[in-house]
């Protein structure tokens, strides 16, 4: 990923990379010791007069040469956004890393200039958020430092002088086919700032908690416990696969268990100034869930990546994903129910940009449903 693709109606203030200095700022202590040693080859080459001490010398600079061009490439991947609602930082060579925060979550913005970026007139700035006690996201090598770190700082004073009135944080939720990769979508919404509230982990959860153990042995007894005093789900999921009955018993018993859990976590949310809440749920529909959503997300997933996927992740063949998806609601009555469609084709920059957008638009639909004063 060569630049940070940002919303289009949102203005970036600040993008830029490291001074070209942080190459050789991270690097200084290094370039102490290798001069050092070439110094110290070269005096044993003169002081005994062999050779192979000359020949050793050009080690420590060889050394440098790999560090620099090492460093280079670090500079080139790094990327300081700031923008009128969030600051990032990329980095990263083999592995590309992003981290975002909402600058009405950051609680903390410091200045730190060690040795080295101190010569250079550098620094490196850190933001912490509300919560963690300790930093989230660092700037390194900055120009200017304290002229950047006065920039930060009032954009965080603007969001907070916003008021918690005016802050959207949505409840949205995901819904697409077996397999078409609704949690790689939600994770997405998750490094945008957003809170996931995921059904099935919450699910998992609830069948650990003993009031839950005791109902379903009072139902169904012994035979949907494991031999280590565990519920089985998959013995469950038979029971209620077999009988509509016992599925909507079931149902009837769990579901309100998860919605109180989900509000716990939406007001959570809401309170620390999340850019959403990411509702991945199986049967949002069927459930009901929708209606506490204030936006629907398709996830739109070509079938024959689908059935790729679940034949190499679940062992299912086409039948079987017929199957599953027959139980369901149809594909094209939920992308119609739908507010917004986000496509998945399996590249990841492309699908970030497109959840971005997809969020800024909902973000921004929310606002204008407000009611000014």
């Amino acid at each position: 990923m060569n630049s940070v693709k940002q919303s289009a109606s949102e203005r970036v203030l600040i993008d830029d990379r490291p001074h070209i200095a942080f190459v050789f700022t991270q690097m200084w202590r290094l370039i102490v010791v290798m001069l050092v040693a070439w110094g110290g080859f070269r005096w044993l080459s003169m002081l005994t007069g062999q050779s192979v001490y000359l020949q050793l010398s050009w080690v420590p600079l060889v050394i440098l040469c790999v560090r620099f061009i090492f460093g280079w490439i670090d500079w080139i991947a790094r990327r300081h956004v700031l923008t009128e609602s969030s600051i990032l930082v990329t980095s990263g060579i083999l592995r590309r890393v992003r981290v975002e925060l909402p600058l009405r979550r950051v609680q903390h913005t410091i200045l730190v200039r060690p040795v080295g970026e101190q010569v250079m007139g550098l620094g490196s700035i850190g933001v912490t958020t509300a919560g963690t006690g300790s930093i989230d996201l660092v700037w390194r090598g900055v120009e200017h430092p304290e002229r950047v770190l006065g920039t930060i700082r009032a954009q965080v004073d603007r969001m907070s002088a916003q008021g918690p009135g005016k802050h959207i944080t949505p409840v949205i939720g995901i819904v697409g086919g077996i397999g078409s990769g609704k949690s790689t979508v939600a994770r997405v919404f998750e490094e945008l700032g957003c809170v996931i509230s995921d059904s099935d982990a919450c699910v998992r959860e609830l069948l650990l908690s003993d009031p839950v153990k005791a109902q379903l042995h009072e139902w169904w007894g012994e035979r949907v416990f494991a031999s280590d005093g565990s519920i089985d789900r998959s013995r469950v999921a038979q029971i209620v696969f077999e009988s509509n009955e016992e599925r909507r018993r079931l149902e009837g018993y769990i579901h309100p268990l998860v919605h109180t859990q989900r509000h716990e976590l939406i007001r959570r949310a809401r309170e620390n100034g999340a850019s959403g809440v990411i509702v991945d749920a199986p049967l949002l529909f069927e459930a009901g869930v929708d209606s506490e959503c204030d936006a629907i997300v398709f996830v739109d997933t070509p079938r024959e990546i689908r059935l790729s996927r679940v034949k190499s992740t679940r062992g299912w063949d086409e039948s079987e994903l017929d199957r599953r998806e027959n139980a369901q609601m149809g594909l094209e009555e939920k992308r119609n129910r739908s507010d917004y469609i986000v496509s998945n084709t399996g590249m990841p920059d492309e699908l970030h940009g497109r959840v971005a957008r997809v969020l800024a638009s909902i973000q921004k639909d929310l606002r204008q449903r407000q009611p000014h004063d």
